[in-house]
């Protein structure tokens, strides 16, 4: 909508990620073939980067002009004439718009930006909304579990039946491929899987595995949190469980009582 109100041949929407640079890039007016000859999207450099260090509207009548300008990559068409704009809304830059190459005229107008301030400040909006609903929906979501595991103490459930809720409404939450809750065994130094939920539950269910030298029984000693990229690589897990649920990246954390940890929540994404 964009590029049709101010007549440009090229328009794009740069999605800003945590770090500050472009996580995802939606462009008009290239082809599918012609994204791939000019091969990986941009992170946000020279101008596009300009946009997001400094998030105001910017017209330029030639891109190579600009300073800071890096030029554009192989098989890439060429541009000159340049309008961008910052999507934001509640305090919060989500993005910029791009557009380039004016049809009618050598450079973007001053009615054109205005008109694409207004289009973003409308995407802003729009996206903050989404945003704060799905906030919403997500805490309801967790007074909801949290509300179904207490019903389940209060009404003196099974130990079995009770980890196998909070493993299932765990991997839920996470979006998760598989849950699982690591506690101790009467043996000495053993840990056994006591409620597995998802991909390969049934095989993980029962299983032991030594506290000694494994993730669970280093986090049942120190009672920290884990995030780990990938989880089959680590050498610090239970290599014979791990492979039997092709486990990939992972969060481990600990079941928290009065004097230590009684085990270990895992969540994971499948490889």
């Amino acid at each position: 909508l964009a590029a049709d109100v101010t007549d440009a041949r090229y328009g794009a929407l740069g999605v800003i990620g945590d770090a500050g640079t472009l996580v995802e890039f939606i462009t008009t007016g290239i082809s599918d073939k012609q994204r791939k000859t000019i091969g990986a999207l941009p992170t946000g450099r020279g101008v596009l980067g300009q946009l997001i260090h400094d998030p105001k509207p910017l017209r330029l009548r030639n891109i190579a002009d600009q300073p800071g300008s890096v030029g554009f990559p192989a098989n890439h068409p060429p541009m000159h004439s340049f309008l961008g704009a910052p999507v934001q809304a509640m305090g919060r830059v989500f993005g910029n718009v791009y557009l380039a190459e004016k049809r009618s005229g050598s450079e973007f107008t001053a009615e054109d930006e205005e008109a694409l301030v207004i289009l973003a400040a409308q995407a802003g909006v729009a996206i903050a909304n989404a945003t704060l609903y799905e906030d919403i929906r997500d805490r309801e979501r967790w007074l909801a579990a949290l509300r179904d595991i207490t019903e389940k103490v209060l009404a003196s459930a099974p130990e079995a039946e009770l980890l196998e809720t909070i493993a299932e409404h765990a991997n839920e939450l996470a979006g998760a491929d598989a849950g699982t809750i690591i506690t101790a065994t009467d043996a000495p130094g053993e840990l056994i899987v006591a409620a597995a939920v998802g991909a390969r539950s049934s095989d993980l269910r029962g299983k032991t595995l030594p506290a000694a030298g494994s993730i669970s029984g280093a986090i049942m000693r120190t009672g920290v949190t884990m995030v780990i990229s990938d989880v089959s690589v680590d050498d610090r897990a239970f290599q014979p469980i791990v492979r039997l649920g092709k486990h990939g990246p992972a969060i481990f954390a600990p079941l928290r009582v009065p004097g230590g940890s009684a085990g270990t929540l895992m969540v994971t994404k499948l490889k």
